[in-house]
């Protein structure tokens, strides 16, 4: 285990596993908001006006899509904050699985939202440590830049 963790910390095989787990965040999100969508067109009776479906269809997804940018663009940030949204459609889905028509619905929403959840994680752990690898910061303390005015005052 450690000459694995070791492996990682040098650089080795970050990018593979941070686009891996790049891959599963984005199968999962967009499947969230492709369930999301067709559960609210099944649920709205027929005869409703089509803006009312299109609203309590879209409704749902505005969560994940305030993420959609930062998701696109990569930033660890974004997925370690979407890791937390996560969790609310994990816990409607387990709610929408104990509904006599919605057990379908509630388990595959469940289901992509704990690989979201563990997706967004890990990616967010391996994206930080790759951008970590290929620009290493100079340690601040010893840095003169960082000095304190008290302590050149003392140098005088």
């Amino acid at each position: 285990m450690r000459k694995m963790m070791n492996r990682l910390e040098a650089g080795k095989d970050i990018a593979s596993l941070a686009a891996k787990s790049r891959f599963w965040v984005l199968l999962s999100y967009f499947g969230i908001i492709a369930l999301l969508i067709a559960n609210g067109f099944l649920l709205v009776k027929e005869g409703a006006p089509l803006n009312v479906i299109a609203i309590l269809a879209l409704m749902p997804t505005l969560p994940l899509l305030l993420f959609a940018p930062g998701i696109w663009l990569r930033r660890p940030r974004s997925h370690a904050w979407i890791c937390f949204v996560s969790l609310l459609y994990f816990m409607h889905g387990v709610d929408q699985a104990f509904l006599p028509n919605n057990q379908l619905v509630g388990i595959g929403l469940s289901v992509l939202s704990m690989i979201l959840f563990v997706a967004a994680m890990m990616f967010s752990r391996w994206e930080s440590l790759r951008i970590k690898a290929l620009n290493p910061q100079p340690d601040a303390a010893l840095s003169p830049e960082t000095e304190s005015p008290a302590g050149k005052a003392n140098q005088k």
